[in-house]
């Protein structure tokens, strides 16, 4: 019959044990290298090692889950559904069809005991409807809402702008490209470019994943 106190026992056994880890093996270097002989503090130490452990593994675990995408996503139909892109807002070279000039940039910063950040940059091309103050206010707007509400992530943080290019070069997502500021949070009356949790909960009520949630 399987004695319940085994373990314990065992633990016991093992904590009267004394284990010296670093001692020098010659008299060269007697005395130089850090002494860590009590049991209890090894254990410690290996308890402290395993939790970091749990936390890396808890945090590596959301890369490459495809959370920033569908971000990209969310915006992306936010902005099809409200302001959706005229034909004479693409671009063509002679013979081609004329394709979409908006490009999603999205990060999504998670951390411990503080709100996500998920900061989005529209760049769109100076002749979109969104280079216009007003129009971007309102697709602003529709895309801090829709973030705030995302099905999977309550309470975040946002930081979102839309930004027009300075010239009618095919590729916005060219590197260097330059850019201005047409809106940020601020135009949405919020203090700074970052609304808060609960900045956004005053504007937009509880997120729509978690109804109970309260600043």
């Amino acid at each position: 019959m399987t004695d319940p106190n085994a373990p314990l026992r065992e633990v016991r056994r093992w904590m009267r044990v004394s284990t010296p880890v670093n001692k020098a093996a010659s008299a060269g270097l007697r005395g130089r290298l850090p002494q860590i002989a009590g049991p209890l503090m090894i254990g410690a130490l290996g308890v402290g090692a395993l939790g970091a452990g749990i936390a890396w593994r808890a945090l590596s675990s959301t890369r490459g889950t495809g959370r920033t995408q569908r971000f990209v996503d969310l915006a992306t139909a936010a902005l099809d559904s409200g302001f959706p892109l005229r034909s004479d807002e693409g671009v063509a070279d002679e013979g081609a069809a004329r394709v979409p000039r908006r490009v999603v940039h999205v990060e999504v910063g998670e951390g411990f005991g503080r709100p996500s950040l998920v900061s989005i940059d529209i760049v769109v091309a100076s002749s979109d409807a969104l280079s216009e103050r007003e129009v971007a206010t309102r697709a602003l707007d529709a895309i801090t809402r829709a973030t705030w509400n995302n099905p999977e992530m309550a309470p975040v943080s946002v930081r979102a702008r839309v930004l027009a290019a300075h010239d009618e070069a095919g590729d916005l997502e060219a590197p260097g490209a330059q850019t201005d500021t047409v809106v940020d949070m601020s135009a949405l009356g919020f203090t700074d470019e970052i609304a808060r949790p609960d900045e956004l909960y005053d504007r937009y009520g509880a997120p729509e994943c978690d109804p109970a949630w309260r600043p």
